[in-house]
């Protein structure tokens, strides 16, 4: 089948300076050599066969020019005949395939050889001399399979930067019209990233047109909640999953990819935010098991749409599609929900004994004001504690493997777990009239039948009096009520 499109733009000025005479020329031959009838009529495809004329007239002496144009003309005849043609649209893959084709065609001709393009060659030549000039006709002969291959292979390589926007987007559109709105996203994204090239012609146009297309799918996109305010104790399991629904008019949404946010304590006591990946289930369920928390109070669960894999090819686009890419960006984050759930400590259930031992500059040890803060910050909480009667120098300088020999031993059916610490003056300063001093303490939480650790942190604040003594007992009491109170109330599992 032959493709009549525009040839090369580059051939054209040889070709329409060497065709002015055209083939008819050759009924004006002077001498006694009959012309060709090839220089009257391109011959007929055969034998396998396709045929290409090219001639060109030329001056008196002017054979080599007439044989360039010629040549030009001959090129530009199987050109037409591929039938592609350079524009702004055409990637620079397609240029260079189309120049080097071109290259290899002029070589062929200029040299007579077979071996620089698959199946084409020169079969002919013919000179016409005239008193006022001479013409130059070529005969060139291509393989049909041979040129029909090369055709194909050319006109993929045209194709591919075009089809690399137009068949994700039109692909994208037959999904949306199944109901498949995720994978009708990707390809609408792909479209998009494609059309970013700056050789595609309409970029702009198309950028936006997909990104628009991909925005459009995300709206129809619901994400709800079907379970909220779940409660767990530390340590141990949520008695259900949390479960969302993801649908399109109704229709549920499997295999889409979800990002799962939720809340873990660090070792250092810091909260930080953990990520999870799940896919929606057949029915388009959600179904996610939060590990057992290691925290108290009150925390949020985050479920959202993850495209994030897709939207990196659209960070390349460039600083003119950053708007679009932005906006499609948030209408991806806005599918999202928050479900709340709170994690309730059985502390304040559970007997516990306290003892602060307090150190003063000198090193003298006493039961007092950090303690007593401690115990009613709990107290006031819910928690059922009491003062453990031990001595200071069970506490102070000792390990915790004989604070808990020690204490096993005093509370004993009184209580099951143990507050015990430390306090200590860390400095002393003055501030004109009155006296800051700070005060550390290193606090622990033993569970008594296992011995395990249940919580341990250094604290520490200043306090200011009008004398060492003042400051030093408002420290311990912010100590106390506050720092280490107001913690263990929240943290304590």
């Amino acid at each position: 089948m032959k493709l009549r499109v525009a040839g090369c733009a580059v051939l054209f000025a040889l070709l329409l300076a060497g065709c002015a005479g055209g083939p008819a020329a050759a009924a004006n031959q002077t001498g006694s050599t009959q012309a060709p009838s090839w220089t009257m009529e391109t011959p007929a495809p055969s034998g396998g066969f396709t045929y290409f004329v090219g001639y060109a007239d030329g001056p008196v002496n002017g054979e080599v020019q007439a044989s360039e144009a010629a040549t030009a003309s001959l090129i530009a005849e199987i050109m037409r005949y591929i039938g592609v043609t350079i524009t702004a649209e055409s990637s620079a893959t397609a240029r260079s395939t189309l120049d080097s084709f071109q290259a290899d065609l002029v070589q062929t001709v200029k040299q007579s050889s077979t071996n620089r393009v698959t199946g084409f060659q020169i079969a002919e030549r013919y000179v016409q001399k005239k008193p006022n000039g001479v013409t130059v006709y070529i005969l060139g002969k291509y393989n049909t399979k041979d040129l029909e291959a090369e055709m194909k292979r050319i006109a993929a390589v045209f194709q591919e930067k075009i089809d690399a926007v137009a068949v994700p987007e039109a692909k994208g559109k037959e999904l949306l019209a199944a109901g498949d709105v995720i994978g009708a996203v990707r390809q609408f994204i792909a479209a998009a990233s494609a059309a970013s090239g700056s050789s595609i012609e309409n970029a702009a146009i198309k950028f936006e047109r997909n990104i628009n297309n991909a925005r459009e799918a995300l709206a129809l996109i619901k994400l709800e909640k079907l379970n909220d305010r779940l409660q767990a104790n530390p340590g141990a399991e949520f008695k259900t999953p949390f479960r969302a629904l993801i649908s399109v008019s109704g229709n549920p949404i499997s295999q889409a990819p979800i990002i799962v946010g939720y809340q873990s304590k660090l070792a250092n006591g810091r909260m930080t935010t953990k990520t999870a990946k799940l896919l929606s289930g057949p029915d388009g369920v959600i179904s996610f098991i939060h590990p057992s928390p290691d925290f108290v109070g009150k925390a949020n669960l985050t479920m959202r749409l993850d495209l994030s894999a897709e939207m990196e090819a659209l960070y390349s686009a460039g600083d003119k599609f950053s708007s679009l890419v932005a906006g499609l960006e948030d209408a991806i984050a806005d599918k999202r929900i928050t479900f709340e759930y709170t994690v309730l400590s059985q502390a304040k259930n559970i007997p516990t004994a306290v003892l602060i031992v307090d150190t003063d500059s000198a090193g003298s040890l006493s039961v007092g004001t950090t303690g007593s803060a401690l115990l009613q910050t709990l107290s006031s909480n819910g928690f059922k504690v009491s003062a453990a009667a031990l001595a200071p120098d069970q506490i102070a300088g000792k390990d915790d493997t004989a604070i808990l020999a020690a204490a096993k031993t005093v509370l004993a059916g009184k209580a099951e777990r143990f507050i015990y610490g430390t306090s200590r003056v860390v400095s002393v300063k003055d501030d004109k009239t009155q006296k800051i001093v700070t005060v550390s303490a290193e606090i622990k939480v033993v569970e008594l039948a296992s011995g395990r650790i249940l919580y341990s942190s250094v604290k520490q604040v200043p306090g200011l009096g009008t004398t060492e003594k003042e400051a030093m007992e408002a420290a311990r009491r912010q100590l106390g009520q506050k720092t280490i109170g107001e913690d263990l109330a929240a943290a304590l599992p």
